[in-house]
């Protein structure tokens, strides 16, 4: 089957319920080319369809023409939802009794397609030479036709050829039919019968009147529409202003970190906010289910719920702090004001300050820690200057007066000649001099080193802490067992003095409180930091201890450096404690900077 190029296929194939079309054609092939496009439009659209086949086609060349275009061909004819017949049974004979016939054969047809679920009915005719031999007849039946099909799911497409028909036949024709068109070899033509012309006229003056009438609502409505615009534009404005206060309101209402709370003058809750049953623990249902008695369960106490409902009835503005039971059971610190408005609602505003009184608290102790760390240490220094003063003064200042004299004697005696046994005399003092000099040079060397031991300069920290373990073994008797190696670690002046003194401090510790007999010293490094551990076999440290000045002032100096410190103790079980200082990259102690 060649491709038709022009539209006039598509005006016949897309024809709608009620249409009564007559085509003339040509050939064979614009027959085929035109039945076959409206039968397919049908079964797309599910519908039924019926091609009722005369000359010059076979049911068999209607068959094979359908089948290049409709794959699915015989399935649609084994569910009888195409059929092909011959002229026979359905050409129109002559007379009312057969025209009666063969419009209740379309409507059994049209039936049986809608019972099984179809759209509607198509049908295609191909006249044959018996209805065109009198033409006043099937006039007739073809306007019988159209009223038939006027109003249900019909729609009917006759063709008759051209050659086969002269021009009384086609008038005829297009008397009958409400729409024809002609097809010779390819080439379209519509044909506007007397009654389509009617009709489009009828169609432009109906037009014409409706247009009018549209112009002069149009005019009438344009001058109501001016009058209401401003008003529609205001309150639009009006609207868009209230709806984005409400959203803004909502969100803030929603999202402030501010407890929120509506009551009644019943004092029942009507309205929470998120911030609030977040932090008391309750919903806004849960607490609807026991209102008034809600305060209940956040003020067992019927005093504290009197002091809440009097605070609620004298609003005065100001903040006042009260203490809720959320649901958890937890008690927290909150602050509250209440305001009132006109009509009776109480609205609540509330803060939990709990954390904010565990930070004052903290700070109060802290506070008073570093007031008794400054005391402790300017008493240190106070003691540390006395001794000083006291060995300087007994020790170093005898020691040179006694120097003084012995050199004002030897002075005296050099004045005069000697005598052997006057030089003997001589050099024996001498030589006690020279003995009080070494034990003045050892005392000042005593003294600084208590104030700053050499061994740190000299030696370095680690050093330092295995010459300070053997000085408390051999001074105490309690045995220092010393492990660790670090490789590559340097400290400075202010950082090896802070960790020998912290070291210093947990020996002093260990003589006064835990009656130890082994001390364990291990030096590392983990993950980047040094560690110093000390832990002993004593009593342990209780709660009470670990808030001492020593213990205070070792947290101090870590913090300084930038460390940390642990401190563990278990009854009868000893304590141990660990000191961690971050190093550098290049292996050296990094400390805090404030």
């Amino acid at each position: 089957m060649s491709e038709v190029s022009n539209g006039g296929i598509g005006g016949v194939a897309g024809a709608t319920f009620g249409t009564h079309g007559c085509l003339f054609y040509e050939t064979k092939q614009d027959l085929l080319d035109t039945l076959i496009p409206f039968l397919k439009t049908g079964l797309e659209n599910r519908e039924s369809c019926l091609w009722v086949v005369s000359e010059p086609l076979t049911t068999d060349e209607a068959a094979q023409a359908l089948r290049q275009s409709i794959p699915n061909l015989d399935r649609y004819l084994s569910e009888q939802t195409m059929e092909l017949t011959s002229c026979g049974g359905w050409c129109f004979e002559g007379g009312p009794d057969d025209l009666n016939r063969i419009i209740g054969l379309l409507h059994n047809k049209l039936a049986e397609a809608l019972a099984k679920g179809h759209n509607g009915l198509r049908v295609g005719r191909n006249s044959g030479a018996l209805e065109r031999r009198d033409w006043q007849s099937i006039r007739d039946f073809e306007s019988e036709l159209n009223n038939a099909i006027a109003a249900v799911p019909l729609a009917i497409l006759c063709t008759y050829p051209i050659g086969g028909s002269g021009a009384a036949e086609l008038l005829e024709a297009t008397h009958s039919h409400p729409v024809c068109a002609t097809v010779r070899k390819g080439d379209w033509e519509f044909i506007e019968t007397p009654e389509l012309k009617e009709a489009k006229a009828e169609l432009k003056r109906l037009n014409q009147r409706l247009e009018q009438k549209v112009v002069e609502r149009t005019q009438a409505m344009h001058a109501a529409n001016e009058e209401h615009r401003a008003e529609i534009d205001e309150r639009k404005r009006v609207e868009e202003e209230l709806r984005n206060q409400k959203e803004v309101l909502e969100k803030i209402f929603d999202h402030i970190p501010v407890m929120i709370n509506f009551m009644d003058p019943g004092n029942r809750i009507k309205l929470v906010n998120r911030e609030w049953e977040r932090v008391l623990g309750w919903t806004l249902e849960e607490i609807r289910g026991h209102n008034p008695d809600f305060l209940s369960k956040f003020y067992p106490n019927p005093r504290d719920r009197e002091e809440v409902l009097d605070f609620i009835a004298r609003p005065s503005g100001e903040w006042k702090e009260f203490k809720p039971r959320v649901r958890s059971g937890q008690e927290l610190a909150t602050t509250w004001a209440i305001v009132h408005l006109s009509d009776g609602t109480r609205i609540g505003f509330g803060r939990d300050i709990t954390q904010e009184k565990e930070l004052e608290d903290r700070l109060r102790a802290g506070a008073e820690q570093l007031r008794a760390l400054s005391a402790s240490i300017q008493a240190a220094r106070e003691e540390e200057r006395t001794r000083v003063a006291r060995l300087i003064h007994d020790e170093l200042g005898s020691a040179f007066t006694s120097l003084k004299w012995d050199l004002e004697g030897l002075d005296k005696a050099l004045s005069k000649p000697l005598d052997p046994a006057t030089a003997a005399a001589l050099r024996a003092k001498i030589d006690s001099m020279l003995k009080l000099a070494d034990s003045t040079i050892n005392t000042v060397r005593r003294i600084a080193w208590e104030l700053r031991p050499s061994i740190l300069d000299d030696l370095g920290l680690v050093e330092a802490i295995e010459w300070q373990a053997r000085q408390f073994e051999a001074r105490t008797g309690i045995v220092c067992q010393r492990r660790g190696f670090l490789d590559n670690v340097v400290f400075d002046q202010e950082q090896a003095t802070a960790i020998f003194r912290i070291f210093q401090e947990a020996l002093t510790n260990i003589l006064r409180h835990a009656n130890a007999t082994r001390v364990d010293i291990t030096m590392s490094q983990e993950a980047g930091e040094f560690v110093l551990s000390v832990s002993d076999n004593g009593s342990g440290i209780t709660g009470v201890e670990k808030s001492g000045l020593g213990i205070l002032g070792m947290q101090e100096r870590v913090r300084l450096l930038g460390g940390k410190i642990e401190i563990h103790g278990r009854e009868g079980a000893g304590t141990s404690i660990a000191v961690r200082v971050p190093i550098s990259s290049e292996g050296t102690p990094t400390p805090e900077r404030e």
